[in-house]
């Protein structure tokens, strides 16, 4: 008997990540040029990594709230809320506060908490593509069913038929999935296409699962309408009860990839619920870890500039 025959169909039938095939086959090569995740070439900030030993020599081992510690949450609120309260009629209305923010075991579980949340067995899902595959995998393990609404490319840019995108969202659409900054494309969505999106799904009454982990790594010039250097967000035009979720992730902007640490940005009435899927997954994300988290967010204007700084050398050396 295979007990693989045994195990529920859409497991037997889910696609493999073809990144993760690569990776696998070469990961211990030592002469292997490794572009193939999102991952700086370079290790995460000596006093990051100070603060975790600190953390574990100090006995902090335990389990924390399901939610991550109070400290960080907070840190990460004022973190988001400078980048990106809203700027509604010109004032800041509605500032990203901690209950708002649930830290999770990295930003993939906080993507398939996301999904959890949301999407039942059934419901239809809209993603643009090309598109990290955990994301619309995600959405079929729970039983969705998952519609692509491709890019397309002009003039060596990749851009979105907006029109399309919002013929394939309809009432029946419980959930639209958007990568951008995108991978494996780069490609950002503009302030007016979110602001479409967003009044579009308010009235399709559609979720909105944004995967904005890329936003720091965006290369147009600091100016009065990029102030943070970071790229447009659909926090900066929301409501905070609006029906969206936004992922983040310390592996990116913080170099903390191995360390498997993200949040997620919730409506204040669905913290609740969040925290019973965390305690229902993970319970929560190690102590020592969120520690080292909490020092790199002190730490962010030695750490993400250069790596910014860095990554346009890169990308400019090898596409002049």
């Amino acid at each position: 008997m295979n007990a693989q025959n045994h195990l529920r169909s859409t497991i037997q039938s889910l696609a493999g990540s073809q990144i993760r095939e690569v990776v696998n086959s070469a990961i211990d090569a030592p002469d292997i040029l490794k572009f193939w995740f999102g991952e700086s070439d370079e290790v995460t900030h000596p006093a990051v990594r100070a603060a975790a030993i600190a953390s574990v020599n100090a006995g902090e081992t335990f389990y924390t709230a399901n939610l991550g510690l109070a400290e960080l949450r907070e840190s990460v609120a004022v973190y988001m809320a400078r980048l990106h309260s809203s700027t509604l009629n010109g004032s800041n209305a509605n500032p990203i506060a901690a209950d708002r923010i649930a830290i999770t075991s990295g930003g993939v579980s906080g993507l398939m908490l996301a999904t959890q949340m949301i999407v039942n067995a059934g419901d239809e899902v809209v993603c643009v593509t090309p598109i990290w595959p955990n994301l619309p995998q995600q959405a079929i393990i729970m039983g969705g069913v998952v519609k692509a609404v491709p890019l397309y490319a002009e003039s060596g840019e990749w851009k979105l038929n907006i029109h399309q995108l919002c013929e394939a969202v309809t009432k029946a659409t419980k959930l639209l999935l958007v990568n951008a900054p995108n991978n494996p494309t780069g490609w950002t969505l503009t302030r007016l296409e979110q602001q479409t999106i967003l009044d579009h799904c308010r009235k399709t009454s559609t979720w909105i699962i944004a995967d904005e982990v890329y936003e720091r790594l965006y290369y147009e010039p600091i100016d009065a309408s990029n102030p943070h250097g970071c790229a447009p967000s659909f926090l900066d035009i929301a409501q905070p009860e609006d029906r969206l979720i936004v992922t983040h992730s310390f592996s990116k902007t913080f170099l903390m990839t191995g360390w498997r640490l993200g949040w997620l940005v919730v409506p204040p009435s669905c913290l609740d619920a969040m925290g019973k899927l965390i305690e229902f997954n993970t319970s929560c994300a190690p102590s020592f870890v969120q520690r080292a988290a909490l020092e790199a967010l002190r730490r962010e204007f030695e750490i993400t500039p250069p790596l910014v700084a860095h990554f346009k050398l890169c990308r400019d050396t090898l596409v002049p």
